[in-house]
């Protein structure tokens, strides 16, 4: 009996800790481009922010300026709360209350078991709508807060926290960003250099290593094709019926055409069959 008191205990405080911890809109944690834009914020889903005690309930969502917080506190109690601050006209003017309210979705979408990272809600996902309560773009490049209401009919019957003040991206003039190369660190000046001094090594040593190699090859055709002009007299053992060796003409005309250079011939003497 002590065992299970003290399990359902546990559940109870663990309960109460998760239903504490959710009290604040978030961003979502998922791996998403774009949680943060010029006129749009992704947030994590409500699961299990309230407790599953009012079926017909419905889950609602006030965007407002961080300035205009306090201003939808005072007004929340007031019965026509749902369009007391239109989407249309809730940021034009000096006297917009710089929030408005959009629903979610029914209280019973949103159980504790289906709560994942991955879920969120898209503040601003109908841009310049016209609706009253129309998910609509948020203004450029403003502070902006979030708080989930627990709404029953028209009367707002729990809220969470604010969520922390959240600003939006401002677009930049085009005509102002630079497009100049960027300053190099003198550590990566040293190092390309040194890189390009090795490239160029290798390089040089490539064109040495063949140019050797050309060479070689040059030398060793020249060698090969001029091996028989080096034969002065030779004789054909198949052709019996001749009285002579053969000359080689190759080489007579070599010993003629090189300066300096002097052979001496000697005749070969036939043999006897």
């Amino acid at each position: 009996m002590k065992t299970n008191a003290v399990i359902r205990l546990l559940s109870l405080l663990a309960v109460c800790v998760c239903f504490v911890q959710s009290q604040t809109p978030e961003l979502t944690p998922a791996d998403l481009q774009g949680k943060v834009t010029t006129n749009s914020v992704i947030l994590k889903q409500p699961h299990c922010y309230f407790n599953n005690t009012c079926p017909s309930c419905d889950i609602w969502l006030v965007p407002s300026l961080s300035s205009a917080t306090s201003t939808f506190d005072a007004d929340r109690t007031n019965s026509n709360i749902l369009s007391l601050s239109p989407y249309p006209s809730a940021f034009n003017t000096a006297a917009s209350k710089n929030y408005f309210l959009t629903r979610v979705g029914p209280l019973s979408s949103f159980p504790c078991n289906a709560s994942s990272d991955a879920l969120y809600f898209v503040v601003g996902a109908d841009g310049n709508c016209g609706t009253v309560n129309c998910n609509g773009a948020l203004p450029t490049g403003s502070t902006v807060g979030f708080k989930y209401l627990l709404v029953n009919g028209s009367s707002i019957i729990n809220t969470t926290n604010w969520s922390n003040s959240i600003t939006l991206f401002t677009p930049q003039n085009y005509q102002n960003i630079s497009v100049a190369f960027a300053g190099r660190s003198a550590a990566m000046v040293v190092i390309t250099a040194i890189l390009c001094g090795v490239v160029g090594l290798l390089l040089l040593l490539f064109f040495i290593m063949l140019c050797v190699v050309c060479c070689r090859t040059n030398d060793s055709k020249q060698i090969t094709g001029n091996s028989s002009m080096r034969i002065p007299r030779y004789d054909t053992h198949n052709l019996h019926d001749r009285m002579h060796p053969y000359d080689n003409p190759a080489y007579e005309m070599e010993r003629h055409t090189v300066p300096g250079k002097t052979h001496t011939i000697r005749p070969v003497q036939n043999k006897k069959k």
